[in-house]
């Protein structure tokens, strides 16, 4: 029955796929309804992710050719992004600053011990570089990894309602937001809305990326230490 893993984990996405077409929700997000789903159907079958992990490890490894296709929309866009380049360092900056600070300090505050804080810090960088920044930090990897698991699913599934909410309809102000605050699957969510939002959103993931791998091991401790 193993062999089943692979072919039912694309099924499901398929099907919350389709549900999500169907019926026009950020709650129906189909990674978001799939993860759901397929936790559901390990726990009733009583089958250990590891032995999930086996068979169907290969959809994991795609998304490194994923991640690499978000520069299609971001070399379409290269001649209006260098002109800009300095103004959204400068913006991508700020909001890893604001992310960082935020929540190590309000890890921290809501009685959180240190290394708590500082897995939870880097949530909005994409995974593999995430694990590498708690480790430098002191965190704990498999914490991190979910925090920007959980991340990205929330700002894939509000994002875009709360930015219209603020009313933020610029397109390159909608990418950037993303691409900085929940990663790829921000980065997934907004290319939906076009080419421009995710050439935006790409370039903001590699800065948020590069700035927090930087700053966190700079401002994790002061910030830990001033509070505690």
């Amino acid at each position: 029955m193993n062999w089943v893993y692979l072919p039912l984990t694309i099924a499901v996405y398929w099907l919350a796929l389709q549900l999500y077409r169907q019926i026009k929700t950020p709650l129906l997000n189909p990674v978001l309804v799939s993860i759901g789903t397929l936790v559901v159907l390990l726990l009733l079958a009583d089958i250990e992710y590891a032995a999930y992990d086996q068979y169907s490890h290969i959809l994991t490894d795609l998304l490194q050719p994923a991640v690499v296709a978000l520069g299609v929309p971001l070399y379409l866009q290269i001649h209006t992004i260098k002109r800009e380049l300095p103004k959204i360092l400068v913006a991508v900056l700020i909001a890893v600053i604001i992310a960082v600070a935020s929540t190590t300090a309000i890890a921290v505050a809501l009685g959180a011990s240190a290394d708590i804080a500082a897995s939870l810090a880097p949530k909005s960088v994409t995974t593999p570089i995430a694990v590498l920044i708690s480790e430098q930090i002191a965190g704990h990897p498999s914490i991190t990894a979910i925090a920007v698991i959980v991340t990205g699913l929330v700002g894939s599934v509000i994002g875009i309602p709360w930015l219209k909410a603020l009313q933020i309809n610029h397109p390159k102000a909608q990418g950037i937001a993303m691409g900085s605050a929940c990663h790829a699957l921000g980065t997934a969510r907004i290319v939906e809305l076009g080419e421009e939002q995710g050439a935006y959103s790409a370039l903001s993931l590699v800065f948020s990326a590069v700035f927090s791998a930087m700053l966190c091991p700079l401002l994790v401790p002061q910030i830990v230490a001033l509070m505690v």
